[in-house]
C-alpha cells in the first residue's frame, strides 16, 4: 500500500481506534533487529509489551546502551524497520 494511504488513514482513527490496531508484534521497538528498547518485554503468547508505554515518548535505550528517541508509531509509518511487515500499522488500507 502507498505509504500516503496509510498515513491518511492512521490520522483519521481516534487515539483509541488507532491503539486497537496494534498486535504488539514489537517490530517497531526493536524485537527484531538485535538491539531493542531496553523497556521492550516479551509476553508468552508471543507478544511484547513496554513497561514505561505511558511515558515512552522521549530519548531512552537499547538494551545495549545505544540512545533512541520513541517517538509515534505515527510519525514513523512511511520508514522502514526490521521486522515491520508483521506491523499491523503497515497494513492499514482502506
Amino acid at each position: 500500500m502507498p505509504n500516503e494511504n496509510r498515513t491518511e488513514i492512521s490520522t483519521t482513527l481516534t487515539e483509541e481506534e488507532f491503539e486497537a490496531v496494534c498486535i504488539r508484534c514489537g517490530a517497531c521497538c526493536g524485537a527484531y533487529d538485535g538491539d531493542p528498547c531496553e523497556h521492550l518485554r516479551p509476553k508468552a503468547d508471543g507478544t511484547y509489551f513496554c513497561v514505561c508505554y505511558e511515558n515512552r515518548a522521549g530519548v531512552h535505550h537499547t538494551i545495549y546502551g545505544t540512545e533512541m528517541d520513541c517517538v509515534s508509531i505515527r510519525e514513523v509509518l512511511h520508514e522502514h524497520w526490521e521486522g515491520d511487515e508483521r506491523c499491523a500499522y503497515k497494513k492499514l488500507d482502506t
